[in-house]
């Protein structure tokens, strides 16, 4: 009765994926009459919520009013039941502080029912309604609050009872083997503490790793508090908990898995890349995302990183654009470079003083990219935020070149960096040579800002020289696992040892075909281009596909949608946003007043957040 309606749910879910995930792509319709979306529509910006939409208000505020009212019943049932019963006024004391202690109690495993679900990477009940893993985890940042708050309300209005009545210890310690038992539901509210203190942000953002592994104890939080209520109660959770489990079992069998990784490059804007092997029958979508493991640097650390390459430049690999910054990036960069002298590719033989030993859990990300929901984007990216646009723009250009279904047309890209030498990360990207002609049928504009340089450094309109070092390939292995991720949903249907071990049985069988077809994409793989490339070849000197590079400043939001306004007339214009947070909230701060001012001929913004908050 309690688990049930959720599981039944999940189980429909899969099958409602399987079959509408091989329909036509053509017959996702574009609405022709632009119209504001709650879904898409910015109505909270600074505050403890962070950036929130009509929507997700209109969730809060429900469930807000559904704890408040919660409350009120119980404390009016409360009430009444100790009116019909003659107590001393202290017991009365006592009774009223359990029973409202047993209530909280039981709002927090009502919030417990939901609290994995989005945290459940490859959840089939997020990906029915379209809401990505990395966007979703701020739910559970939000019951998580929430929960710890009524647990701990739950336990101490009982222990303020057992202290009146001069029992606490016997109380605290007290494990009955029938019934409730009190010390496991001090361990696990305890514990649950634990995770919660190191979960803040100031502490996350300053011990991040702390965080990470304080929050492994979810085992026993959950262990411990299943001990506590007992079987009957804890199935009002268990629900969720098993779909968790359930995910949780599946990217542990995927994550196994060494992948190959085929190629690492080291850029001299300090960005390194690598390309992965991946079976042919692995779906992703451009702006998924994995998690990445290197056993040379770390056997417990993972790292999400986002995809740069497109589903359509190749079946059996895909690549990841990495910005070093930290301790692991950067070890991850000396590795590369100690595999080769610091000189370009072509002038020196290959030498494997090392190796790269990956796993991958993924991809996840949206279900339908959101270039199939708009034909007019906006991109705005910070720094290393370009590149899952990349992987964005790539598919638009390989489906404009093949005659593929792709409703996005016009397309403005606004790129802030702080230095100039981060801009060969863009300036390798040849659109030319993925669709030529592509300004044909698509407008391809680009603004750079050069936020901490008042001048350019440049000479003669060129962009600074990239220097790609690179070895290849690094690794032996397989390609990634199918096991998990964007698009397989018979994984979560049948689940157990048969499944895990005939995919086991299928990788090996695989392997050898992969690793043959990859040694033909690396032979394959033309030469970079390591010489100075001016900016107008960047461009292709187009007027519909043009870019323009602006020093000391940061990019003026207001200026740029009533510029949009200007040109695009009455449409819905989505905009994409991958950056820091002030990136995020500034522009987030202008859609609104946008879309409050906005006259009836003016398009209508719609608000998209691309992120990795894990």
């Amino acid at each position: 009765m309690f688990s049930g309606p959720i599981l039944v749910i999940a189980f429909l879910s899969v099958a409602h994926l399987i079959i509408s995930q091989d329909e036509d792509l053509e017959r996702e319709k574009i609405s022709k009459h632009p119209h504001f979306r709650l879904w898409t529509f910015p109505v909270l910006v600074d505050g403890p919520f962070g950036i929130v939409s009509g929507a997700e208000f209109i969730g809060i505020i429900l469930f807000v009013v559904f704890i408040i009212m919660a409350v009120y019943v119980y404390t009016i049932r409360n009430l009444n039941l100790l009116s019909e019963i003659s107590l001393p006024t202290k017991d009365q004391s006592v009774w009223m502080l359990e029973l409202t202690g047993l209530r909280f109690g039981m709002l927090g495993l009502l919030c417990m029912a939901f609290l994995f679900l989005p945290v459940a990477r490859g959840s089939v009940l997020l990906r029915l309604i379209d809401i990505p893993f990395d966007y979703a985890v701020r739910y559970h940042v939000w019951l998580g609050n929430l929960t710890i708050l009524l647990f701990t309300l739950h336990g101490l209005f009982y222990v303020i009872g057992w202290a009146i009545q001069g029992r606490l210890r016997h109380e605290l310690l007290a494990w009955k083997s029938t019934g409730i038992a009190h010390l496991p539901g001090v361990i696990s509210l305890l514990v649950g503490l634990m995770m919660w203190v190191t979960s803040l942000n100031p502490v996350k953002k300053q011990y991040f790793e702390l965080f990470f592994y304080t929050h492994q104890l979810y085992i026993i939080f959950v262990v411990f508090l299943a001990m506590h209520v007992g079987d009957f109660i804890f199935s009002i959770a268990a629900g969720g908990i098993f779909l968790f489990i359930l995910d949780r079992f599946l990217r542990f069998c995927q994550s196994r898995r060494t992948v190959d990784v085929l190629s690492a490059k080291c850029l001299s804007c300090g960005t390194v890349e690598l390309v992965l092997s991946k079976p042919e029958n692995l779906r992703y979508n451009a702006l998924n995302f994995i998690l990445l493991q290197v056993r040379e640097l770390s056997w417990l650390q993972w790292h999400p990183i986002s995809v740069s390459s497109s589903p359509l430049d190749g079946k059996c690999h895909l690549s990841v654009v990495i910005k070093v910054f930290g301790e692991w990036t950067a070890k991850l960069r000396e590795n590369i470079l100690s595999m080769s002298e610091a000189e370009p590719l072509e002038d020196l033989p290959l030498q494997h003083h090392n190796k790269i030993t990956a796993s991958v859990e993924g991809p996840y990300g949206p279900e339908l990219p959101y270039h199939f929901m708009y034909e007019n984007l906006i991109l705005v990216a910070g720094g290393i935020g370009i590149s899952p646009f990349m992987s964005l723009l790539r598919d638009i250009l390989h489906r404009t070149r093949e005659g593929k279904p792709c409703p996005a047309t016009n397309i403005l890209i606004i790129w802030a960096v702080k230095k100039s030498d981060e801009l060969p990360l863009f300036s390798n990207f040849d659109m030319e040579s993925i669709c030529p002609f592509f300004s044909n049928k698509l407008n391809i504009k680009t603004c750079i800002y050069v936020t901490q340089e008042s001048e350019p450094p440049l000479e003669e309109g060129k962009l600074p020289k990239a220097m790609n070092f690179a070895v290849s390939p690094v690794s032996t292995g397989c390609g990634m696992s199918v096991l998990v991720g964007t698009g397989n949903n018979l994984c979560v249907l049948i689940f157990g040892g048969p499944v895990i071990g005939l995919w086991h049985l299928w990788g090996i069988r695989n392997c050898a075909r992969e690793e043959y077809e990859n040694d033909n994409i690396i032979k394959q793989e033309p030469a970079q281009n390591n010489e100075t490339m001016p900016l107008k070849d960047l461009t292709n000197n187009n007027p519909k596909s043009s870019a323009t590079i602006v020093n000391g400043k940061r990019p003026d939001f207001k200026e740029i949608f009533e510029s949009v306004s200007k040109n695009w007339g009455h449409v819905d214009v989505g905009v994409i946003l991958c950056g820091p947070w002030n990136l995020l909230s500034g522009v987030a701060k202008e859609i609104r007043s946008h879309s409050l001012k906005r006259q009836s001929n003016h398009p209508i913004l719609h608000f998209n957040r691309y992120g990795l908050d894990i």
